[in-house]
């Protein structure tokens, strides 16, 4: 998916939604035109993106609509769900920068930071952080084959040292050194 097209298909509903209040009978039918362009251009992109008509839109407020505005490394902004800012917020260090990308995925929002950090936010969860080899395994291999989930906590150190744990949805992914010395990927999923 490219995130420039998402990040453009938010601002622009975002700007038509703020267009469409001053709209006069006359531009009614533009507006209409144009609100049905914005609303496939974001399917398209598999952003959420709410259109209101002039009706709907008069007095509301992004936190009313439950998106806030966040910026992005490019100096672009992405709506995202007032959740997902709160989880960015709480869970992203200042040396991982600004984001790089905000993407919208079928279970939820994933926020990519500089050095292969990520910020995860859905209604289940409500966000966490992951990184590193369990982030790399779980965004490439176990969640598209396995229904592992979003992560619920960030990962924590196991007991014997021998490397981490973090815990999903639906069970855990360890990144721990193997008998023979390796690192390697344990998924465990309970359902």
């Amino acid at each position: 998916m490219n995130i420039t097209r998402t990040i453009t298909a938010t601002v622009a509903a975002a700007a038509l939604t703020t267009g469409l209040v001053a709209c006069s009978a006359q531009e009614d039918k533009a507006a209409e035109t144009a609100e049905t362009t914005v609303a496939e251009t974001a399917t398209e992109t598999n952003t959420a993106t709410e259109t209101a008509t002039p009706s709907e839109s008069k007095g509301a407020t992004e936190a009313e609509a439950g998106t806030v505005a966040v910026d992005t490394a490019d100096g672009a902004q992405a709506m995202v769900p007032a959740g997902l800012a709160e989880a960015m917020d709480t869970y992203a260090q200042a040396e991982w920068g600004e984001p790089l990308s905000v993407e919208e995925t079928e279970e939820g929002w994933i926020t990519a930071y500089d050095g292969g950090h990520y910020v995860t936010w859905n209604e289940n969860t409500g966000g966490a952080p992951t990184w590193g080899e369990i982030a790399n395994n779980w965004l490439t291999t176990v969640e598209p084959e396995q229904g592992l989930g979003f992560p619920v906590a960030a990962e924590t150190p196991l007991e014997d040292g021998s490397g981490w744990v973090q815990e999903f949805e639906n069970g855990t992914i360890e990144w721990a050194r193997g008998e023979d010395g390796l690192f390697q990927a344990n998924v465990n999923v309970t359902n």
